[in-house]
C-alpha cells in the first residue's frame, strides 16, 4: 500500500525517473500501477453514488449503474491505448512493447483518484476536465519513454487515438446514443442527459433529472 502510493505520488509529479522504469522494468510498476487503477476506479464510483443517490437510484440499480459507468469507461481507455498502439507500430516499423503501454495506461488513472470531488455541486465537472487533462498528461510522458520517443512523436501518437474516438462519436452517434440510453433506463430507470459524444469523452452518465436538481442548487 505505502508503495502504491509512492508511485502514485511520483506519478502525478510527472516524475521522469518513475517513467523511465516504465520501459527499463514495467512489470517493477505493474502491481502498483494497477493498485493506482483500483483506487482511481472506486473514487470514480464513489462520485457517481453521490450523484445517483440524489437521483434515487439505490439497490440493485445503483449497483448495475456503476458498473455500466465503469465499463464504458474502461472501453473507451482500452480503445484508445489500442489505436496508440497500433499506431505506434506502424510509423515505428515495429511492433512496440505491449506491457509497457499498459502500465502506462493504468498509471495515467492517478489524477482520477480524486474523483469524488466530480459529485460538488457546479464545480465537480470543471474539476473532473482538470483531472482528465492531468491524466493525459501522465499518457504523453509514458509514451514518450515506453517507446523511446520525443514528446512530439509521442503527441502524434496519443492525438492518433483521440481523433478515432472523434470520428467514432461522429458516424455511430445516433447508434450509440439508442444503446447507451436504454442500457442506462434499464439499469437506473432513468433517462440520461449526456450524448454519444459526452460519452466518448468519457463524460460519467448521469440521469436527467440530475441536472434538474443541479441547477435547483
Amino acid at each position: 500500500m505505502i508503495e502504491m502510493l509512492r508511485v502514485m505520488g511520483r506519478a502525478l509529479r510527472l516524475d521522469p525517473a518513475l517513467f523511465s522504469m516504465v520501459d527499463d522494468r514495467p512489470y517493477a510498476l505493474l502491481v502498483a500501477a494497477l493498485g493506482i487503477a483500483i483506487l482511481a476506479a472506486g473514487s470514480t464510483m464513489l462520485g457517481h453514488v453521490a450523484v445517483l443517490s440524489l437521483n434515487r437510484v439505490r439497490g440493485l440499480r445503483l449497483l448495475a449503474a456503476l458498473l455500466l459507468s465503469t465499463a464504458v469507461l474502461a472501453v473507451l481507455k482500452v480503445v484508445e491505448m489500442s489505436i496508440t498502439w497500433s499506431v505506434a507500430s506502424l510509423v515505428l516499423g515495429r511492433p512496440v512493447p505491449l506491457v509497457p503501454l499498459v502500465v502506462v495506461a493504468l498509471l495515467s488513472t492517478a489524477p482520477l483518484v480524486f474523483n469524488f470531488v466530480t459529485a460538488m455541486p457546479h464545480f465537480g465537472l470543471a474539476f473532473g476536465r482538470v483531472f482528465e487533462a492531468w491524466s493525459y498528461l501522465l499518457v504523453l510522458v509514458g509514451v514518450s519513454h515506453a517507446f523511446g520517443v520525443s514528446i512530439t512523436w509521442a503527441f502524434g501518437f496519443t492525438l492518433a487515438g483521440w481523433l478515432v474516438i472523434q470520428v467514432i462519436s461522429r458516424v455511430g452517434q445516433r447508434p450509440f446514443s439508442w444503446v447507451s440510453s436504454h442500457l442506462w433506463t434499464l439499469a437506473t430507470g432513468r433517462p440520461t442527459m449526456v450524448t454519444s459524444r459526452d460519452i466518448l469523452s468519457g463524460t460519467p452518465l448521469i440521469p436527467v433529472s440530475g441536472l434538474r436538481k443541479e441547477v435547483e442548487r
